[in-house]
C-alpha cells in the first residue's frame, strides 16, 4: 500500500470532485442533464488517476518473492475502492446540491453503474499493461489509452451508444449495455491479474 503512487490518485479525484464541486459554488443550481455531465466528467478524470495504482517502483526486486504477484495488486485495489467509493460518495452529494431541487430526479442508481464499469474498465487496462511492465510503471501508459478509449466510446453510433444523454428514450437500453460492459471488463480484470498464461513482462516503463 504505501509503496503505490498515491499523490496521481488522489490529485485526479480532487480535480473530478472540483468538476462538480465548483458550479456548486459559483453558479447555483444546474439542470439534471447538465450535471449528469458534470458527473461523467468527474468519472472521467477519476479514470485517468486508477492506473496509478499499479505503479511498483519496487517490482523488479518483488519478482521472486514466494507471494503471488496479485496479492499486492488486490491489496491496493482494496485500499483504492475504499478511497474511490468515499469519494463518489461526496460527489453525488454535491451533485445533489447543484442540482437543488431538481436533484431527486437524478439517476443515481444509473450513473453509479457508470462510474464502477469505469473505474474497472481501468483497472482492466492497467492490468493488462502491468503484466508486460517489467518496471512496474503503469499509470502513465493507462492513462491516454483510457483517453482513447473514451474517444472511441463517444463515437459509437446511436444503436449501441453508451454516452447517451440524460433523459433519452435509449437510456435504459444504454444502461443495459454498461452492466454487459462492467461483466466483461471485470473478467478481463481478473484474468490479467491472476493468469499466468499471459506470459512475462515484455518492455520496461
Amino acid at each position: 500500500m504505501r509503496a503505490a503512487r498515491w499523490t496521481p490518485v488522489l490529485a485526479a479525484l480532487l480535480v473530478g470532485y472540483a468538476m462538480v464541486g465548483v458550479p456548486a459554488v459559483v453558479s447555483g443550481p444546474s439542470d439534471p442533464a447538465t450535471v449528469v455531465v458534470l458527473l461523467r466528467l468527474a468519472v472521467l478524470c477519476a479514470g485517468l488517476g486508477v492506473g496509478f495504482l499499479f505503479d511498483d517502483p519496487g517490482r523488479p526486486t518483488t519478482a521472486t518473492l514466494p507471494t503471488p504477484a496479485w496479492l499486492p495488486l488486490a491489496l491496493r485495489v482494496a485500499g483504492g475502492g475504499i478511497v474511490l467509493a468515499g469519494w463518489w460518495w461526496g460527489t453525488l452529494v454535491t451533485a445533489g446540491a447543484v442540482a437543488g431541487p431538481a436533484g431527486v430526479v437524478l439517476p443515481r442508481r444509473d450513473l453509479t453503474l457508470e462510474a464502477v464499469t469505469v473505474v474497472v474498465a481501468v483497472l482492466a487496462l492497467a492490468a493488462l499493461i502491468w503484466r508486460r511492465s517489467a518496471r512496474g510503471g503503469v499509470g502513465l501508459v493507462a492513462a491516454p489509452a483510457f483517453l482513447a478509449v473514451v474517444f472511441l466510446a463517444a463515437l459509437l453510433p446511436e444503436r449501441v451508444a453508451l454516452l447517451v444523454p440524460f433523459d433519452d428514450s435509449v437510456w435504459a437500453a444504454a444502461h443495459d449495455r454498461w452492466m454487459v460492459t462492467l461483466v466483461a471488463a471485470t473478467a478481463v480484470a481478473l484474468v490479467a491479474a491472476t493468469w499466468s498464461g499471459l506470459g512475462k513482462a515484455r518492455f520496461t516503463v
